[in-house]
């Protein structure tokens, strides 16, 4: 086992190995419900930190889009199968951030 892989968690460690399975067979990146299923998460977020924890050391980068990710595993260079469904690659707009294009409206003022 690489050095990097010793210092995970065992739920840690379970996800990145279906993320590896997942890019080495070409499939689609599992969807976080998949990934807590499989861990055994109540939390409907508990995963998400996990793939964020891998993607701070170093493991994975996600390329994430409205609807989709990808995921790219660093030791291999092998990423995931896009989506059937994903049509166009807009990137990810977090909620509440400005927006990627500039709208034709004037921005909202306030009441005075």
């Amino acid at each position: 086992m690489p050095v990097d892989l010793i210092c995970l968690t065992p739920q840690e460690r379970t996800i990145y190995q279906a993320l590896v399975d997942a890019a080495e067979n070409k499939q689609v990146c599992p969807n976080y419900l998949d990934l807590n299923e499989l861990v055994g998460y109540e939390s409907a977020s508990a995963s998400v930190g996990v793939v964020k924890r891998l993607e701070a050391k170093g493991l994975i980068v996600v390329s994430r889009y409205q609807r989709f990710r990808r995921v790219q595993i660093v030791a291999t260079g092998l990423w995931t199968a896009r989506s059937p469904s994903m049509h166009v690659e807009r990137p990810h707009v977090p909620r509440g951030a400005r927006r990627a294009v500039p709208a034709d409206r004037k921005p909202y003022k306030g009441r005075l």
